[in-house]
């Protein structure tokens, strides 16, 4: 009860602080004030440039909106226009006697003007009709610091493109009288379809109004039914005088409308009844319950609607039916417990759609099939699990490249319930409940470079989880309830950058897991696992689990890497006495560990022995070559180096290829013969032949002249080269 009157008192300090920014921005520009034209309460500029107001009404916006506004209200609002010319002025009215005051003395050339009312206790009435006489008025702010202190009139219609009302009392003495009212028709709701299609149908009885939603032969039909309920005329005067007759009907210039926090319970049939060039639409934080049908009718070329923060208990598709340039549609914190395909009508543009904090439970086929060019999805709450009762109920979202679901509830993750989703480059699952990843779980998703499931209680993974999904750049696994990591589990993400393992269970990693990893990986996150510290963690890399990554800025738009000591993984292994202690002190200081010396010897002597027969081969086929007239090609950097270091040259000279004096090393290998390995290859035959020469020369002597055998006297030649 306390909490929203302190909330009001502080932005009521911040929007003085605001008035004085606005003073010291003109002061410090050298610009004068038009004070014959402008009240006390007031603080009116004519910029020159527009900068000037843009900075300050950038300042003025945080006190004027709350941190739930859609998109920050900058999006819903628009950019100013070019103030050249214009006169703005910001007024903090603390009683009725000031807005008197601004009737009387403001510019009647006022172009932007924005009033907050700062009485915590006198009620006060502004009515519209005192606003008629600024014919240039294009865009009005009015704002309450205390919430229903402020009641706005719309008793005129005035001649402004962008309105916002904030905390006020809207009303409307009588409901307007339209008089070029015209019939919703299919086409204009965008229910027409093709024969092939999903067909809709309108059906009117003397009782109710259908809707059917079915095949062109009327099988598989889905019917949405609404009552039109005849009731007596008193009946019916009681009942519309208890709805609130808000209506913009005749503000034809509006392009932009934000109503918030004004207590708006049900909307009117003609609502927005005539309001052809409104774009934006913003209902935020009212006590909406039921949209009635053709609710936003009245504004067909509407491209952004927020009806976030309100009870809608559901949505039909014949509610939000006719918006068919509808881009952005948020129906995030309600109470909507269903999404089915009788949910939504058809949004051939709609590019997002934010169903989250609402209690759906489950999620039905074809229930998103009418948004097909939808790009962002968000749907899950906290308060209520969802679970997906259909195999594919993505199924048609081609477009898709962002979707998030929050507090998923599967026994499993399988391959099915991503199908479709081929265009899909972000997934989050998040604060969910999955205790197994299947195989192939993300191989629909070709495209799929961020996917983040934290928080979902996996516990264990497929060895083939991440079969298929080659372009994963960032992978989130951090907070669930993994113990172990199969072998080879990122073996194909061979784009990988970022991996997240925090806040698990795992004790130990596979003994060959970071040389298994991409080469291009810039961060390991190990954190807040209860490590057993060993010798096989030798092979960790301390430069990638020690990484933090900074956010990336307009001046740095690459996101940069930096290390950090606080992210380095610790042990926990109180039986060796060993607690949150780095792993990487543990191995090197407590357990000592090192390569075992007699197997480093033993692979170096192998690795070194495959290296020498590779080269002696190498040798042997390219002097072979060169006499049979051949082309030799340029040996490979090693060999040069090897060849260089025989003839007595620099290993940077021999790298390039070129000798010093512009020979090359094709040009000297032309006499192998004169090499130092041809010359220890030739002393150890040599000794072979003289130990063998004592046990087989007298048999050799008398088989030489039928076999043609030499004798050790006579000279043995392979490949043109002479031993």
């Amino acid at each position: 009860m306390l909490t929203k009157p302190i909330s009001r008192s502080k932005t009521a300090v911040v929007a003085v602080v605001v008035l004085f920014s606005l003073l010291h921005i003109t002061e410090a520009r050298d610009r004068s004030f038009a004070l014959l034209d402008c009240p006390p309460e007031c603080l009116c500029d004519r910029p020159l440039q527009p900068e000037v107001w843009t900075e300050a009404n950038r300042t003025s916006k945080a006190s004027s909106t709350t941190q739930d506004d859609f998109e920050g209200n900058t999006e819903l609002l628009g950019d100013d226009e070019d103030s050249t010319g214009s006169f703005h002025a910001l007024c903090m009215v603390g009683q009725g006697a000031g807005f008197e005051k601004i009737e009387d003395l403001l510019s009647l050339d006022t172009t932007v003007l924005k009033i907050i009312y700062t009485s915590q206790t006198e009620q006060y009435q502004l009515n519209a009709s005192n606003l008629v006489r600024f014919h240039h008025l294009r865009e009005l702010h009015v704002q309450s610091l205390q919430a229903q202190l402020l009641r706005f009139s719309l008793d005129a219609e005035l001649p402004v493109a962008r309105l916002h009302l904030e905390s006020l009392e809207l009303v409307r003495t009588e409901p307007p009288t339209v008089l070029d009212r015209t019939q919703p028709s299919l086409t204009g709701l965008g229910l027409q379809s093709s024969p092939d299609a999903t067909a809709y149908q309108i059906v009117a009885t003397d009782e109710e109004e259908e809707i059917v939603v079915g095949g062109a032969d009327g099988a598989d039909s889905l019917t949405e039914t609404f009552e039109l309920e005849i009731v007596p005329y008193e009946v019916y005067k009681r009942e519309l005088a208890s709805t609130s007759n808000v209506s913009f009907y005749g503000w034809s210039n509006l392009t932009a409308l934000s109503i918030h926090d004004c207590q708006l319970e049900s909307l009117h049939p003609d609502f927005l009844y005539g309001l052809d060039r409104l774009q934006r639409l913003s209902l935020q934080h009212n006590n909406l319950k039921i949209l009635p049908p053709f609710a936003f009718y009245g504004a067909p070329n509407m491209r952004l609607l927020s009806l976030a923060n309100n009870r809608l208990l559901e949505v039909s598709y014949y509610s939000l039916a006719g918006l068919l340039e509808l881009q952005v549609l948020d129906l995030s914190a309600n109470n909507i417990s269903k999404v089915s395909e009788l949910t939504f009508p058809p949004f051939p543009k709609l590019a997002k759609l934010d169903l989250r904090q609402n209690p759906i439970e489950y999620v039905f086929d074809s229930s998103f099939a009418i948004a097909n060019m939808t790009r962002s999805l968000f749907l899950g709450s906290d308060q209520v699990g969802l679970q997906i009762g259909t195999p594919k109920p993505f199924q048609g979202l081609a477009a898709m490249e962002l979707l998030e679901i929050r507090n998923l509830q599967l026994p499993a993750l399988n391959q099915y319930l991503f199908r479709g989703l081929r265009s899909l480059r972000t997934l989050r699952l998040l604060q969910g409940n999955i205790s197994f990843v299947e195989y192939d779980s993300f191989a629909e998703m070709k495209n799929l470079t961020e996917l983040y499931a934290s928080g979902c209680a996996i516990a264990t993974l497929s060895m083939d989880a991440f079969f298929g999904v080659k372009r994963l750049r960032i992978v989130d696994l951090s907070h669930n309830l993994l113990t172990e990591l199969p072998v080879g589990l990122f073996d194909e993400l061979l784009q990988l950058v970022e991996l997240y393992l925090h806040g698990n269970r795992l004790t130990q990693l596979p003994t060959d897991f970071f040389r298994r990893l991409a080469p291009g990986v810039q961060i390991v996150r190990l954190i807040d696992n209860p490590w057993q510290c060993s010798c096989t963690m030798v092979q960790w890399r301390q430069a990638a689990t020690n990484r933090l990554k900074i956010s990336s800025s307009s001046d740095n738009p690459l996101a940069a890497y930096v290390y950090s000591n606080k992210l380095t993984p610790r042990c926990s292994d109180p039986a060796q006495g060993i607690q949150n202690r780095s792993v990487y002190y543990v191995i090197r200081k407590n357990l000592h560990c090192q390569i075992d010396s007699n197997q480093a010897h033993k692979i170096a002597q192998r690795i070194s022995e495959l290296n020498r027969r590779k080269q002696q081969a190498l040798l042997q086929k390219r002097y072979h070559h060169h006499h049979r007239g051949g082309a030799v090609p340029a040996p490979a950097p090693s060999v040069r180096v090897a060849l260089a270091h025989n003839n007595g040259v620099r290993p940077s000279a021999a790298v390039n290829g070129i000798m010093p004096g512009g020979v090359s090393i094709v040009q000297v290998y032309q006499k192998p013969h004169q090499s130092l390995l041809y010359q220890q290859k030739r002393q150890r035959l040599q000794q072979k032949l003289q130990k063998s020469q004592s046990r087989y020369a007298t048999s050799a002597a008398a088989a030489a002249p039928a076999a043609n055998v030499p004798t050790p006297q006579q000279h043995i030649t392979s490949n043109d080269i002479e031993y």
